[in-house]
């Protein structure tokens, strides 16, 4: 329940361009890349809807005092107002300090094939 929350909640981070919700949800490394992304997209406006979103855990670890969980997302997205719904696959991998001294944070997004 709550990789699916930070899936639709992402979504809607990044069509909003909110820099913050993006941070709050991503790691340095990942909010780089996103941010980035933003630029290069510019002021076009973007809005997702998430038709269906199923979310199955791949694996837990457990590395260098954070745990790691990786979630297969996988349904179908409206990316463009009007167009038909697409399928999606996705594999994100999700990291949270073992203290908690920090919420789960997306690490890194990766394209099933």
């Amino acid at each position: 329940r709550i990789a699916k929350m930070i899936f639709i909640r992402m979504q809607a981070a990044n069509d909003s361009a909110d820099l913050d919700d993006l941070r709050r949800f991503t790691t340095p490394e990942m909010f780089a890349a996103a941010r980035l992304d933003l630029q290069e997209r510019g002021p076009a406006e973007q809005k997702t809807d998430v038709v269906r979103v199923d979310a199955d855990v791949l694996d837990v670890a457990s590395e260098d005092g954070r745990q790691i969980v990786s979630v297969r997302f996988h349904g179908q997205i409206v990316e463009k107002p009007g167009a038909a719904p697409a399928d999606f696959d996705e594999v994100w991998h999700l990291v949270k300090p073992d203290d908690d001294s920090r919420s789960w944070a997306i690490a890194g997004i990766e394209q099933s094939h």
